[in-house]
């Protein structure tokens, strides 16, 4: 029989995991494939923390439906029916800057009177599609692009806090390709946004904001347990090496290797990097240059008349300079009511990335009183919560800086001249969870074909396309 090892059992792990198992009738002699978690539990970012009635997470919060891959595992769970979708009150999204909560409101008329961009700023964004479009080619941060695009306004007062808001990170030293591909390609095809935007129009649009009633981490939690490949939590992979035709993976506290003839590395960059050392040192050091900076992620729960105090929406990011150290506050209750007892509201705070690092590296006591001075100060609470759980990430978003691209092309390049050998993970690219799932699904894919072709005598080709993102 032959074995796939998936080394990291995140979404995208268990994703590849399912998608190798899939193939399993198809390879002569059978295929055993065997996921290898480092902690006590699968799941990887998307970690909930349940209680006396609240249901926090302290990852991702959730995911755009309406994609056939993750419909799929979702089936293969057994979660179909758990899924939840987000109330109407998640389209209501606010910036807080200049001391005030603005909405992004989607009419032009309503956004034109936010206060977000003033009357010249308004018309630089109309003026989108007299801007030529950029044929050079070179990476661009996020700032650069939106700024020559949209104007500078757009990029300081909506997109800088967009960007801390979905990567932690700085729109100034992240890249546009690698954060926000379908931006660059609405230019590269239509020659602009808008002229993209209303060309696509009707043509594809994304799912409604989707969770589960148990929140995040039960769907990988359930997929584990029922996609028909064995887990192994509590197992640390501290070296891989090649033994014949096979890989010997060594797991710490074991004496033995477990050997495979194919191996699935989908671990973070910074945990990847280590066991490609010795094989491609150069590789190894492109992962540990992406750089994953702390957060914190900080929930209160208030009830009675100091959650009316929060407005009805979905949160609000925190422009840089208006005095807070906090990237955003999801109200999570407002648009996921299962998450609080009725009657209340939990604001969850995030605390750290790029821009800065030391707030997410705050004992948890500081990171308490940070965040309810914040909310005081914004909302106007000052009565102490009736519900606080704080959660530390060491090392959290990877940052997808300029020449990341390239950077995701030289580690693959090198792990494809490895036999044998496949990589996937939200390193590399897609950090959202559906995204991380797909891309996930195409690595056990191919790791499953290379199994097949080799049982099967055929030669295992890999051409570059094959590598291409999803």
């Amino acid at each position: 029989m032959k074995r796939i090892v998936v080394i990291g059992g995140g979404i995208s792990g268990l994703a590849a995991a399912w998608a190798a198992q899939q193939e399993a009738p198809t390879v002569p002699g059978g295929l055993d494939v065997l996921v290898l978690e480092r902690d006590a539990r699968v799941g990887g970012k998307a970690r909930t923390i349940a209680r006396d009635g609240w249901i926090v997470e302290a990852g991702p919060g959730g995911f755009l439906g309406g994609r056939p891959d993750v419909d799929r595992l979702i089936a293969a769970a057994g979660m179909e029916g758990e899924r939840v979708t987000a109330d109407k009150a998640a389209a209501h999204r606010f910036i807080l800057i200049k001391g005030k909560m603005r909405e992004v409101a989607q009419n032009p008329v309503a956004f034109a009177r936010s206060g977000l961009l003033s009357a010249g700023g308004f018309l630089r964004l109309l003026a989108e599609p007299f801007v030529p479009r950029k044929t050079d080619g070179a990476d661009e941060s996020i700032w650069q692009f939106t700024a020559r695009r949209l104007g500078r306004q757009v990029a300081d007062n909506l997109i800088r806090p967009m960007t801390l808001g979905i990567y932690a990170g700085d729109a100034q030293q992240l890249s546009v390709q690698a954060c926000f591909p379908r931006m660059t390609a609405l230019e590269r095809e239509h020659g602009g946004l808008i002229r993209g935007l209303i060309a696509r129009r009707g043509k594809a649009s994304s799912g409604a904001l989707t969770s589960f009633r148990r929140g995040m981490q039960s769907f990988p939690e359930a997929l584990a347990a029922r996609g028909g490949f064995r887990v192994r939590c509590g197992a640390e992979v501290r070296a891989i090496s090649r033994d014949g035709a096979q890989w010997a993976v060594q797991v710490k506290g074991d004496d033995a290797p477990v050997f495979a003839d194919v191996v699935v590395l989908a671990a973070e960059p910074f945990a990847v990097a280590p066991l490609l050392r010795a094989h491609d040192a150069r590789a190894a050091a492109e992962l540990e240059s992406i750089d994953c900076p702390p957060v914190s992620v900080v929930a209160l729960g208030y009830g009675g008349a100091e959650a009316s105090r929060v407005p009805n929406g979905f949160g609000a990011l925190i422009a840089r300079g208006e005095g807070l150290r906090a990237l955003g506050n999801l109200w999570e209750t407002r648009f996921y009511p299962e998450r609080g007892p009725a009657g209340t509201v939990l604001v969850r705070a995030m605390f750290g990335g790029q821009v800065d690092p030391v707030a997410g590296t705050l004992a948890e006591d500081e990171l308490v009183a940070l965040t309810r001075d914040e909310i005081a100060r914004v909302y106007g609470i000052t009565a102490p919560p009736v519900m606080r759980q704080v959660y530390r990430w060491p090392k959290a978003i990877p940052q997808y800086t300029m020449g990341h691209v390239e950077r995701v092309e030289r580690i693959e390049r090198a792990v494809a001249a490895l036999p044998g050998l496949f990589i996937t993970g939200y390193g590399l690219r897609a950090i959202g969870f559906a995204d991380a799932a797909v891309n996930g699904v195409r690595c056990g894919e191919r790791a499953a074909g290379a199994v097949r072709a080799a049982a099967s005598g055929a030669p295992t080709q890999r051409p570059a396309a094959d590598l291409a993102a999803v």
